[in-house]
């Protein structure tokens, strides 16, 4: 599927991909001309609206901001970035990719059938049934996590076709390709976090193993008690930081109570695929769902 323009952008930072990684993908050289803008989003590139100013998504980064200028002299900070910056053009680079027709998704729906049949309490489950919609930044990311990393042994990723057909001859690009390819994806809740030096301490759920991750915006945040965060994390070097991908779930929601249980009494890793789609087509559907924004959550 194309990218609209007004879609949230594939690279996680939670903008319009008109206002965000479209610029880099249709501006190499010059800018953009008048011609390619719509009529109605003339004020979206030239101007900032009243309701644009006082976003909270906006106020959220520029406190970000403000925290990140006080970081940035720090070495673990100064890796921090030189990752994101360089996950963000392979990003780009492999959405060109997708939208050019070059990756084709291909599925052993036998393998499928066979989880179903050894988790029968589960339920059944149709990967090609499930509906993403561009429209929301929950759509946009997990459709994009799906077919940028490997969801699971019988399905191809594009990040594993990059790697086999050599994309890359930089070696620092090689290897962010394998990071890329071995990331982990999970349910975590938060432990504790730095603020003085952006860390952010994540316990997976079902495995229990622990991370420690940077991630500025987060440590800068305490409302972080009463929640589960769904997210996949990079490790690159000494560096562990979380991808685009973040659906948040209230402790207190019975659905993620009973998916829990559920599945800690027999906890498969290769049934990530069916709990992926399972998140994010009940956090998709959820009216109440739960929103980090500033330093609330609603």
């Amino acid at each position: 599927m194309n990218i609209g323009r007004n879609d949230p952008c594939p690279c996680g930072s939670g903008k319009k991909y008109k206002r965000c990684c479209y610029l880099q993908n249709n501006n190499n050289d010059t800018d953009i001309s008048l011609e390619e803008v719509d009529t109605d989003d003339y004020d979206d590139y030239f101007f900032n609206t009243p309701e644009e100013f006082y976003d909270p998504g906006i106020f959220l980064k520029a406190l970000t901001n403000l925290r990140s200028f006080s970081l940035d002299r720090k070495s673990h900070i100064k890796e921090y970035n030189k990752a994101r910056a360089l996950h963000s053009e392979i990003i780009n680079t492999m959405v060109r990719y997708h939208e050019a027709g070059k990756f084709r998704l291909k599925i052993d729906i036998d393998y499928i059938n066979s989880i179903e049949h050894s988790n029968k309490s589960m339920g059944e489950f149709h990967l090609i049934e499930s509906d993403f919609d561009l429209e929301t930044r929950e759509g946009a990311q997990t459709l994009y996590d799906l077919l940028i990393y490997k969801a699971s042994p019988n399905m191809n990723c594009i990040t594993e076709e990059f790697i086999k057909s050599h994309r890359y001859r930089k070696k620092e690009k090689i290897e962010f390709l394998h990071s890329m390819l071995d990331s982990t994806i999970g349910l975590f809740e938060v432990i504790k976090t730095d603020t003085e030096e952006g860390y952010v301490y994540l316990k997976d759920i079902f495995s229990d193993i622990e991370y420690k991750i940077v991630d500025i915006a987060m440590s800068g945040s305490t409302v972080y008690d009463d929640i589960y965060m769904y997210t996949r994390l990079i490790k690159y070097h000494d560096i562990i930081f979380n991808t685009g991908l973040n659906l948040i779930f209230n402790k207190k929601d019975s659905f993620i109570k009973n998916h829990i249980r559920d599945y800690k009494k027999d906890y498969k890793p290769e049934v990530e695929l069916l709990r992926l789609v399972q998140l994010y087509n009940y956090y998709s559907n959820n009216p109440n769902k739960m929103e980090i924004v500033t330093n609330t959550i609603k």
